[in-house]
């Protein structure tokens, strides 16, 4: 993703940030469901985390491009404009403790996994070629 779009994103972000948190990385991507070897359980259900983590809902797996940026406290989902830049909505947050990184794989379609806590339920985000980049610098983020 080109730097103007991530510091679009990061400005987005900035009147919800806490203090001391600074964003690390954002970048754009196809959020879809993924379950964690759990049948039945997807992010498209409520999820509460443990510790007054954020409440997930439908509108992670309803609205599929998305920017999702991360900080040193948090993992925060923005609708993508029309034209391809960052939200200014807040689709979604979750505590950077709660997510880990689950898979990644590298390719034409890049593909990382993030599962949300120990109740085996997270996000896929696949990222097209162009932003290849991106969901590598996420990966290490997460790493």
């Amino acid at each position: 993703m080109q730097q103007k779009l991530q510091t679009r994103a990061f400005e987005q972000v900035t009147p919800i940030l806490q203090p001391g948190e600074q964003p690390v990385v954002a970048t754009r991507a196809m959020v879809g469901k993924f379950s964690a070897g759990r049948l039945g359980t997807v992010v498209s259900q409520a999820i509460r985390l443990e510790g007054g983590g954020a409440l997930l809902g439908a509108a992670l797996a309803s609205t599929r491009k998305q920017f999702v940026v991360l900080t040193n406290r948090r993992l925060i989902f923005l609708p993508q404009t029309f034209l391809g830049g960052p939200g200014k909505k807040v689709l979604g947050e979750v505590a950077r403790e709660h997510v880990s990184l689950a898979e990644a794989k590298m390719g034409v379609v890049s593909l990382l996994r993030l599962a949300f806590g120990t109740a085996g339920d997270g996000v896929a985000l696949t990222f097209p070629r162009v932003d290849k980049k991106n969901a590598e610098a996420l990966a290490e983020a997460l790493r």
